[in-house]
C-alpha cells in the first residue's frame, strides 16, 4: 500500500473514451496515475516526446563542455608544473571551442524554453 496515496479510485468509461484517454496518456509520456492526477488537479500536461531530441543534444553539449574543461585543466596543470605548453596555440583553440559549445547550449535552452511556453 502506498503511504502517500492510500486511497484507490476506479471509474467506468466507454470503449471510445478508454481509447482516447489511453492515447492522450501515451502521447504525454506520463504514467496513467500521473496523467489523470494532473488532468484532474488542473496541472499542465506537457507532451514530452518532442523533448527527446533536446535531451540528446543537451547531453552532447554537456559532454563537449566537459572535454573542453578538461583541456583547460590540463593546460593549467602543465603551466603550474612549469612544463612547457604551447598555450598561445592551445588556449585560444580551447577557449574558442568552449565559447561555441556555450552558444549552442544557450540556443538549445532558448528553444526548450520557447517550446515549453507554447505547449502549456
Amino acid at each position: 500500500m502506498n503511504k502517500e496515496r492510500p486511497k484507490q479510485m476506479t471509474f467506468r468509461v466507454s470503449e471510445k473514451e478508454c481509447e482516447t484517454i489511453m492515447k492522450k496518456i501515451a502521447d504525454s509520456g506520463l504514467n496513467n496515475q500521473e496523467y489523470i492526477l494532473r488532468a484532474v488537479m488542473q496541472a499542465p500536461i506537457v507532451k514530452t516526446d518532442d523533448l527527446k531530441e533536446f535531451v540528446i543534444e543537451l547531453k552532447k553539449q554537456g559532454t563537449e563542455l566537459n572535454r573542453q574543461g578538461n583541456n583547460v585543466n590540463q593546460i593549467a596543470a602543465q603551466l603550474n608544473a612549469r612544463r612547457f605548453v604551447d598555450y598561445k596555440n592551445e588556449l585560444p583553440q580551447t577557449l574558442s571551442k568552449l565559447r561555441t559549445a556555450q552558444e549552442e547550449l544557450k540556443s538549445l535552452w532558448q528553444s526548450l524554453r520557447q517550446y515549453l511556453q507554447n505547449h502549456q
